[in-house]
């Protein structure tokens, strides 16, 4: 409905009404506090690579997520 409001009027749709948010969610504690700093490093860098090699700037965590959370270790 918003978005059909938004473009009636001659607006851009929101994204996150055509996409929704994108979460990254962190539990880690003892022996997975390390896979909690390996796992979001690994998937930034095969993004970066892959934006690389199409000719666009690499990107920071929180330029592609819009909710990061983490409890225990991870926090």
């Amino acid at each position: 409905m918003a978005q059909s409001i938004a473009t009636e009027h001659g607006g851009e749709p929101n994204p996150l009404e055509i996409t929704g948010l994108c979460l990254l969610s962190l539990d880690g504690g003892r022996m997975r506090g390390l896979s909690t700093l390996c796992i979001p490093q690994g998937i930034i860098t095969r993004l970066n690579n892959e934006r690389q090699n199409i000719g666009l700037s690499i990107v920071k965590p929180c330029e592609v997520f819009d909710l990061i959370s983490s409890t225990s270790t991870g926090g």
